[in-house]
């Protein structure tokens, strides 16, 4: 008997998915729960397993290509008709690999094969791509590929050919007009007023860029962005983590530091730490601060949380900041803590750059950006001396944070920067 696979809902609410690399080919015999496939979605890599003991009769997809959820993935001989019997519908016919799909004026068929309970059962790990993944096969396209002709060596007699040496010019992107197919040096002075036009190359984007991309886009396009600026003197904070580094044993940095600053302030500012509601009309204020901490990996930008932040200190910050970026880049981390964040913190400092605007994670209503660190001329106990100064933006929904909240906010926790002792005192 035959049973058809269709592409599970993965738990993310997500709608399609990309497959990555298949484990198995047509015509291999399979055991159930055997990885037959990587597929991609828009937080991680996941391992998905077979729900079926069998032999691959079809493979619905190829590497690269996006798949609906609900759609056929995999077409199999079932070794147990029993197990055929535990999901009766038959399967589609085969169909030739260059047709398309019959239409249906009908609405979707119910996904057949298991359900989506015995799938969640079976998904194997779940990665952010962090060991190396397989070389992709191209996509297949319907239309017919582009060729390129191979041309044949350029003619050109010596002065010719020395002359496009000294230009820099390649003969063989020239169009010979001389006789017989040879360049001449009229051929050449047109190259050179009219050069072909610079080569580039594009690349696919893969799932977590690709909606990252949409995420990015929709919070630009749908929040009414506004952000304000702020240069702190933070000589005194750098001065208490090095103090605190020089005791031994486990110490704060700069990033947790100012974490640690942000996460009081927003006690004392609550609508940084919030979410505004466009259906309900309303805005939702969270009692916890779960920060999120924005990463640069190798597949893309994404924000690790801290969850519950305000009840960790400078220090525990600092390892738990680390903790969630090495898993965030490794691909060890779990997906609740890609998508439970609150609030915000983007270190852009450590590219080397004083600062910049970021655009709001969605669901948010603040963002912070540290940019880089400067030695500059500061006024300080009524003299000029070299302090050791970073700019500090915070971008904001003005739905619900206006200017003075966001000024507020961000002068107090410059004031905790330039004196760290504040963040003792009012706790």
């Amino acid at each position: 008997m035959t049973a058809v696979f269709r592409l599970p809902d993965l738990g993310e609410g997500l709608t399609e998915s990309e497959i990555v690399a298949w484990k198995v080919s047509e015509g291999d015999s399979v055991a159930l729960n055997q990885v037959i496939a990587e597929v991609e979605t828009a937080k991680a890599v996941i391992d998905l397993p077979s729900p079926y003991a069998g032999v691959i009769r079809r493979l619905h997809a190829s590497e690269g290509e996006t798949v609906e959820v609900g759609a056929p993935l995999v077409e199999y001989d079932l070794e147990d008709a029993a197990e055929a019997a535990a999901d009766p519908e038959p399967a589609e016919p085969a169909e030739p690999a260059d047709a398309p799909p019959a239409p249906s004026a009908d609405a979707p068929p119910e996904p057949s094969g298991p359900s989506e309970e015995r799938v969640a059962m079976l998904v194997g790990s779940v990665r952010m791509d962090g060991a190396r993944r397989p070389t992709r096969r191209p996509r297949t396209f319907a239309q017919t590929p582009f060729v390129r002709a191979e041309r044949s060596p350029a003619r050109a007699f010596p002065p010719v050919r020395q002359l496009a040496k000294q230009r820099g010019i390649d003969l063989a992107a020239v169009t010979p007009t001389g006789e017989g197919g040879v360049v001449t040096r009229a051929d050449l002075d047109r190259a050179a007023a009219h050069p072909a036009p610079p080569t580039s190359h594009r690349e696919r984007l893969s799932g977590l860029r690709r909606e990252t991309a949409k995420a990015m886009t929709a919070s630009a396009l749908s929040v009414p962005h506004a952000a304000c600026f702020l240069q702190v003197d933070v000589t005194e904070t750098l001065r208490l983590a090095r103090d605190l580094a020089a005791e031994g044993g486990a110490s704060p940095t700069l990033l947790s530091l100012a974490s640690r600053a942000i996460v009081l302030a927003a006690r004392r500012t609550p609508g940084v730490n919030a979410r505004f509601d466009a259906d309900a009309g309303e805005i939702e204020f969270h009692d916890r601060v779960n920060l999120g901490i924005a990463v640069a990996t190798d597949r893309g930008l994404v924000v690790a949380s801290v969850d519950d932040a305000e009840r960790l200190d400078a220090i525990a910050l600092a390892g738990a900041i680390a903790e969630r970026a090495a898993a965030a880049r490794d691909g060890s981390i779990g997906l609740a803590a890609l998508t439970s964040s609150t609030l915000t913190v983007s270190n852009v400092g450590v590219f080397g750059v004083d600062g910049g605007i970021p655009i709001l994670t969605p669901g948010q209503s603040a963002i912070v950006a540290l940019g880089a660190v400067r030695r500059t001329p500061w006024e300080h106990d009524g003299d000029i001396a070299l302090r050791d100064v970073m700019t500090i933006t915070v971008s904001f929904d003005h739905r619900v944070i206006d200017g003075r909240e966001a000024s507020a906010f961000l002068v107090d926790v410059g004031e905790m920067l330039e004196r760290p002792g504040l963040a003792l005192a009012r706790g």
